[in-house]
């Protein structure tokens, strides 16, 4: 006689689990991406809402730094929907010019991010902790792409998860701000030496712990096997 006790929470925990965490993400995502829509309106001289230290910022270095802020945020809402099995499947199509366009947006952002370093508000330890991000995120991200032009899917599924994870980081940076108020730093340009490596570190550990304990239970399966029937990005 099958035994079924604990299948129930087991199904519930591999099914319900993974579709709230990424309902909370892809919430997070557009809140922030809704209010980051406040730097289009700094094309046309307003600034309300922008802090100081950013104006200043954008100032010195237009081009670089609006080439990322204006285009961030669409990698930041396109990325959720990359890793829903159900639009994967059904939408293979959708899902392959999303990435596409998620792509070209990290890549894009992360440049002007990279070229917006030397100016950073918080000096040069900010500068150097989002020139990192900069260089790992577009990095990261054109290697899913090919990964997934190779047909290496399980590559191309592992590196976007890292990709996003530093994406998100846009997320935290903005989750750690109150935090940085509460514990005394008085501005933004104050604590962003420690935001540009607690912003996206944690996530990128955190990715990494989680795609370990995954292969330990799930041993990779052989590129025929994982091979799906329409190619990807």
């Amino acid at each position: 006689m099958t035994n079924n006790r604990g299948k129930g929470p087991r199904r519930m925990h591999s099914k319900y689990i993974p579709r709230l965490g990424r309902g909370i993400i892809a919430a997070l995502a557009a809140i922030v991406t809704a209010h980051s829509l406040r730097y289009y309106a700094t094309l046309g001289g307003v600034w309300f809402g922008i802090d100081p230290n950013i104006k200043a910022v954008i100032l010195q270095a237009p081009l670089q730094a609006l080439t990322h802020m204006l285009i961030a945020p669409v990698a930041l809402l396109l990325g959720p929907l990359q890793f829903v099995p159900r639009l994967r499947a059904r939408h293979p199509t959708l899902h392959r010019y999303s990435g596409r366009v998620y792509v070209l947006a990290c890549v894009l952002a992360g440049a002007g991010a990279l070229a917006t370093t030397p100016f950073a508000s918080g000096g040069e330890v900010a500068g150097l902790g989002f020139g990192i991000l900069a260089v790992l995120w577009i990095g990261t991200t054109v290697a899913a792409w090919v990964s997934a032009v190779r047909a290496r899917f399980e590559w191309h599924r592992i590196l976007m998860r890292f990709s996003y994870a530093m994406t998100f980081g846009a997320v935290v940076l903005r989750l750690q701000i109150p935090i940085g108020y509460a514990l005394g730093y008085s501005s933004y340009s104050s604590m962003s030496p420690i935001l540009s490596f607690t912003s996206w570190l944690p996530n990128v550990l955190i990715v990494a712990l989680y795609s370990t304990l995954e292969a330990r239970r799930h041993p990779p399966r052989s590129a025929s096997a994982s091979r799906p029937a329409s190619r990807p990005s």
